[in-house]
């Protein structure tokens, strides 16, 4: 697990069953223990959210409009303490019952409210989870002999939480959240309405308006040689950049220092069109890679190469024909090989 440090968290219940109305809150008077019980949630949950691709991310709305926003700026103008954490999460969940009052199909769960630091990164975590029903083995005290029997017990579904949001400190697109598929939109919208997310765009969004941009950038110098990358070598670098990027957040500044040095033509590029990438944004991986690696399959038959195998000629398309050509003699080796056994 990333270096993790858990400054607050505290859990709350909401009460609703999807066919009715009406909401409830079972709210805690203290914050949790902070114990390696809690941290292992945290962590976990954390680590979820990551493995999250395609994110809701926008900017949390003015104080002035909505009650989620104000209680939370109450708090960080407060310090980030311990008490106005606990006042914070209490009242932001009887907003949260009051917008859910009359929702039917909307379903209630623990909401946990943590406040930590992931890799240097400070940030606000509030997940809804809910208990699920499973088995483990357990010892059969009443019967003579030993042995093992089935036993049905109840736990933290961990990894498929119901909603979603981490708020991250300072500016710019500071709010990430768990987008729900189409069919789960209209109960799930209480939850974005709640935390109040202003111009919210896709991860895939995001991350396709950057690469458009740095289209028209000029191709970075390598390192090590001083010359100009070829642009296979560049599109390899950038995925790679990516996908260690810390929170797999791309920040523009960042990324003109890694590949350009001094010069910073991202930047000035936004500038000139008026853009807010470079306030920084999650990056969607699975758009990244599909940008630059081709896949695709028909009959039994797939092929999967990169934009840089057509440049250099080892795989090349007659549009007329429909004829695909792979130059590669190992290629072509070792498809025989496996023919002729």
């Amino acid at each position: 697990m990333d270096q993790l440090i858990v400054h607050h968290a505290i859990v709350h219940e909401l009460k609703k069953q999807p066919e009715m109305a009406e909401a409830d809150l079972l709210l805690s008077e203290d914050a949790l223990p902070i114990t390696e019980q809690a941290i292992e949630l945290i962590g976990r949950l954390d680590e979820t959210f990551e493995r999250k691709t395609d994110l809701l991310q926008g900017y949390l709305v003015q104080p002035d409009e909505g009650l989620f926003p104000a209680y939370y700026q109450n708090w960080l103008e407060e310090g980030r303490g311990r008490s106005p954490f606990i006042a914070f999460s209490q009242n932001a969940m009887a907003v949260l019952k009051d917008s859910l009052q009359g929702v039917v199909g909307a379903k209630g769960g623990y909401l946990l409210f943590a406040d930590y630091t992931m890799d240097e990164h400070r940030m606000l975590g509030i997940y809804m989870i809910r208990n699920t029903e499973g088995m483990i083995f357990v010892d059969d005290d009443e019967v003579a002999q030993q042995r093992l029997k089935l036993q049905t017990t109840a736990y933290l579904d961990i990894q498929n939480m119901a909603m979603a949001a981490r708020l991250l400190a300072g500016k710019g697109r500071n709010v990430q959240m768990i987008r729900h598929a189409r069919t789960q939109s209209s109960i799930s919208q209480y939850f974005t309405d709640w935390v109040g997310i202003d111009r919210p765009e896709t991860s895939a969004e995001l991350t396709q308006s950057f690469l458009e941009m740095v289209d028209e950038l000029p191709v970075p110098k390598d390192r090590e040689t001083g010359f100009a990358m070829n642009e296979g070598d560049f599109e390899k670098a950038l995925v790679k950049y990516a996908s260690k990027a810390p929170q797999h957040t791309i920040r523009v500044q960042d990324f003109d220092e890694h590949f350009y040095g001094n010069e910073k033509p991202l930047q000035e590029m936004l500038a000139e069109n008026g853009s807010t990438l470079d306030e920084g944004f999650r990056v969607d991986r699975k758009a990244l890679r599909n940008r630059f690696y081709l896949r695709a399959g028909v009959g039994g038959i797939s092929l999967t190469c990169t934009k840089d195998h057509f440049r250099n000629g080892q795989v090349h398309i007659d549009e007329a024909t429909g004829k695909i050509t792979i130059n590669s003699e190992e290629l072509a080796s070792l498809l025989l090989d496996q023919y002729g056994e």
